[in-house]
C-alpha cells in the first residue's frame, strides 16, 4: 500500500471517481472460479486457525491484527461491514463481497476497480467512513468489521461490541493486506492464488512495454489549488523494478509525495505524464494550463501523452494493481 494515500483518506471517502476512464476491464477482475474449493491455508504463520473445518460453529481462528490485537473470530463470516471502501476491492476479489460499506454507493458507482462487480451483490451503504454512523453498524448485525489503523481511534471499545474489529495497516503492500482479509474468511490459498497470477500479470505487462521502458513517466495528483503533486517513487508500485511496473522516473522526480510547481514539472519534462486522480479534477487542472506556453513546452504534452487513470487506483489495491497493468499492457499496443 502507498503511504501517500494515507494522507487523501479523507478525499476517498468524501469525492466521487468517474469511471469513465478505467472503463472497468474484465481482465483486470481476477477469475474466483475456484474459491469454493480453496480453504484455510495459514501464510506467513499470520492466522492461527483452531478448526478448519467449513460450517458455521465449527470454525474459529485468531489473527493478529495491524494494531497487535488479538481478533478471535468463532465463526466463518457471512456478514462482513468493512468502513472504507478500499476493503471492497479484497473481499470482491476473494469472491466474498461485504454486506455493509462506509460509502458504498458511491464507490460501487464510480470506484473504476470495482465496475466488474456491480450488480452483483447487494451492500448496504454505511454512509461516510469519516463519521461513523454506530446505528447503522448495528442494524447490520455484522459478523466482523474491518477497517484501516487508525480509523476508530476512539470508538474500538464501542466497535467492538458489536463484532470483532479487524485493522489493517493502510501502509501495508497490496500482497499483505490481501492476505489478511483472506485470514478473516478462510481463502488464504485463493489469496495464494490471486496474488501469484497478479505479479504474473505484472511480469508480462513489463515484458510487453517495449520502448516504453526507456521513456520517463510523471505520476501526478491534482491538490485543492487545481496544483499537480507528485505522488513519489517510494508511493507507488508503478516505479518499483522488483515488485512492480519498473516505470522509468524523470529527473529529479521526488521519492516521497511533494507539491511541485508548473516550472519543477517543466524541468523534468516526462516523456509521459499520468494524472491519477478523481478524472473531472484531473481534466479541469490540465483545461486551466492548456493556454499555458509552459505548459505546451513539455514533451508529453506536445506528443498527446498526458494519461489520466481513475482515483480508485490509488489505493494500490490487488484490483487496482491489475487494472493498471491493464492500462500499460494498452498504452504498450498503441
Amino acid at each position: 500500500m502507498n503511504k501517500w494515500f494515507c494522507v487523501i483518506v479523507s478525499l476517498v471517502l468524501l469525492m466521487g471517481v468517474l469511471a469513465g476512464c478505467a472503463g472497468g476491464s474484465k481482465d483486470s477482475a481476477p477469475s474466483t472460479t475456484a474459491a469454493n474449493e480453496l480453504e484455510s491455508k495459514q501464510p506467513n504463520g499470520a492466522s492461527t486457525p483452531e478448526a478448519a473445518n467449513s460450517g458455521k460453529g465449527e470454525w474459529t481462528r485468531t489473527i493478529t491484527d495491524a494494531t497487535g490485537n488479538q481478533v478471535v473470530i468463532k465463526e466463518r463470516p457471512e456478514r462482513i461491514a468493512v468502513l472504507h471502501p478500499l476493503y471492497l476491492d479484497y473481499f470482491f476479489a476473494l469472491g466474498v463481497p461485504p454486506t455493509a460499506s462506509g460509502n458504498a454507493a458511491s464507490a460501487m458507482k464510480e470506484f473504476a476497480t470495482l465496475q466488474p462487480y456491480v450488480g452483483t451483490a447487494e451492500i448496504t451503504d454505511l454512509g461516510s467512513g469519516r463519521d461513523l454512523n454506530i446505528e447503522a453498524i448495528i442494524a447490520e448485525k455484522p459478523d466482523v468489521i474491518v477497517t484501516f489503523k487508525g480509523h476508530i481511534d476512539g470508538k474500538y471499545d464501542e466497535l467492538s461490541k458489536i463484532a470483532p474489529v479487524v485493522q489493517i495497516d493502510y501502509s501495508d503492500k497490496w500482497e499483505r493486506a490481501m492476505l489478511m482479509c483472506s485470514q478473516i474468511i478462510g481463502k488464504e490459498e485463493l489469496a495464494e492464488q490471486l496474488i501469484k497470477e497478479t505479479k504474473e500479470k505484472i511480469e508480462k505487462t513489463k515484458e510487453q512495454m517495449g520502448d516504453l521502458k526507456n521513456k520517463s513517466f510523471a505520476l501526478l495528483r491534482v491538490d485543492s489549488k487545481n496544483s499537480f503533486t507528485a505522488q513519489g517513487t517510494k508511493n507507488t508500485v508503478y516505479y518499483n523494478e522488483a515488485d512492480g511496473f519498473g516505470l522509468k522516473k524523470p529527473e529529479r522526480y521526488p521519492e516521497e509525495g511533494s507539491t511541485l510547481s508548473l516550472e519543477a514539472l517543466v524541468e523534468m519534462d516526462p516523456d509521459y505524464i499520468i494524472i491519477q486522480h478523481t478524472l473531472d479534477l484531473a481534466k479541469a487542472a490540465v483545461q486551466e494550463k492548456e493556454d499555458s506556453t509552459v505548459w505546451k513546452s513539455m514533451k508529453a504534452v506536445k506528443n498527446n501523452h498526458v494519461l489520466f487513470f481513475d482515483n480508485s487506483l490509488n489505493t494500490g489495491s490487488v484490483l487496482a494493481i491489475r487494472l493498471a497493468a491493464d492500462h500499460f499492457m494498452e498504452l504498450a499496443g498503441q
